[in-house]
């Protein structure tokens, strides 16, 4: 008798341990989270892409962004990007950014280009698409920053190792 109620008692204490990990929230946020991320004067809500299966998504399929909303695909090396609008239905405006943050060039892609769109610069560490006419829109241009510490805040929420991708 004592030993079917202590090996019920086991199994309750097992099973009210075992609710507790699986009902436990995740701090991880998917692609679909944006977040804040002051460019320029203008705070955007940015998705951040940063596996290689996000980037090479993007925003393929995406019929609608808001005035704030875009993307931005962060890299963990200096290097000359190309993007191209492969199933993308949107125009849209690119940056290309430095790992200081300092927007170096701003271009436009046309909705479904496969051409490549590359960067003229071989130091481009992070890109950010917004609507076409975004960038001149709210007069964002060359010179001016992207909030390196929005970003790190964003990818740690995201569950990356910020320091991979930011200085």
């Amino acid at each position: 008798m004592i030993r079917s109620l202590f090996l019920a008692l086991a199994l309750a204490l097992v099973a009210c341990d075992s609710q507790k990990s699986v009902s436990a929230p995740s701090v991880e946020l998917g692609i679909e989270t944006r977040f804040p991320v002051r460019m320029g004067q203008v705070l955007s809500q940015l998705r951040v892409a940063a596996t290689d299966l996000e980037k090479a998504r993007g925003l393929m399929g995406v019929t609608k962004l808001s005035d704030e909303e875009g993307m931005v695909f962060m890299y963990d090396a200096e290097s000359q990007m190309r993007f191209w609008m492969k199933d993308t239905p949107l125009d849209l405006d690119i940056a290309f950014v430095a790992r200081d943050g300092t927007v170096l060039e701003v271009r436009t892609m046309t909705a479904g280009d496969t051409d490549t769109t590359a960067s003229g610069s071989d130091q481009v560490r992070f890109a950010v698409e917004m609507r076409a006419g975004w960038f001149g829109h709210f007069g964002v241009k060359p010179g001016d920053k992207v909030s390196v510490e929005d970003l790190r805040t964003a990818l740690k929420a995201r569950g990356f190792d910020a320091k991979r991708f930011l200085p």
